[in-house]
């Protein structure tokens, strides 16, 4: 439980207790009463002031009128100090005339002025009350949202970040490719070379080959560096499936693999080929 919830509890027995002590030090010099009914009103008048705050406390923590035009502002809390008064002032008195003794009443109006002047002054005082409270709340819970959200926000991106590591670790052993109605599984010993087609990468094997919705960078990513090599941008080979190296033109080669396939090779990829045969 947060302070907030705990003032908010405890500010009903505050409020008896001072309202007692107020009205009986006030009507004491005005009132010719014995002790114990001055008491009584003070209770009576603290008991209404508790449960006037838990509706006040409930209106302005539902009404919202902060939000509203200044001019809209005034009149609704002039309407709602109107009947504040009027109901703790007129219950109270409701209750004194029940509960006390025939002439009491005759102590008690002259009063008026006094305990109306009291209810607006606690009125005033319970507005800003839970005025600050509540916007002290309302603060808090816009912090507390912005830090889960930044944290979620933190957790989403460090999560995208391992997921996208973990893809790009990823090597494959296989590849799936949709064949009409029918899906083809190509292991990746059996693939002699993968070709750009646009979009499309199309797969060779000694069975065939095979179009497929995917990226160069991809398959460059997600197979064996060790067995596959990019030798062109637009052709990655399985050096297991090379036959032979030939000179193509000046400072170009050309690769001779099985199935009769022949793929150019750019400078650096004829460099990486190089390196990963170890010549």
């Amino acid at each position: 439980m947060n302070n907030s919830h705990l003032k908010l509890l405890i500010l009903p027995l505050i409020i008896v207790i001072i309202t007692l002590i107020v009205t009986v030090a006030i009507m004491a010099p005005l009132i010719p009463l014995p002790l114990s009914d001055l008491i009584l009103d003070g209770t009576i008048f603290g008991l209404l002031l508790a449960i006037l705050n838990f509706l006040l406390k409930e209106i302005i923590r539902y009404s919202n009128y902060k939000s509203l035009p200044i001019i809209q502002q005034i009149v609704n809390y002039g309407a709602l100090a109107i009947l504040f008064v009027l109901s703790w002032v007129g219950i109270s008195f409701l209750i004194v005339y029940i509960v006390s003794p025939e002439n009491a009443m005759n102590y008690v109006l002259p009063t008026v002025p006094i305990r109306i002047t009291l209810a607006l002054l606690s009125y005033g005082l319970l507005i800003l009350l839970y005025g600050y409270i509540f916007t002290q709340n309302q603060e808090e819970e816009v912090s507390i949202d912005i830090d889960v959200e930044h944290t979620t926000d933190i957790e989403s991106s460090e999560k995208a970040m391992t997921n996208e590591d973990s893809s790009e670790s990823e090597i494959l052993e296989h590849i799936a490719v949709k064949n009409g109605q029918k899906i083809d599984l190509i292991f990746i010993n059996d693939i002699i070379s993968i070709q750009a087609e646009g979009n499309y990468v199309m797969i060779f094997t000694p069975k065939g080959k095979y179009l497929k919705e995917q990226t160069m960078k991809y398959f460059g990513d997600h197979l064996p560096a060790n067995k596959f090599v990019r030798v062109h941008r637009s052709n990655i080979i399985n050096i297991d499936y090379i036959q032979r190296i030939e000179l193509y033109e000046k400072q170009s080669q050309m690769l001779k693999l099985q199935n009769n396939l022949q793929v150019k090779m750019s400078i650096a990829g004829y460099k990486e080929l190089k390196r990963v045969l170890n010549l």
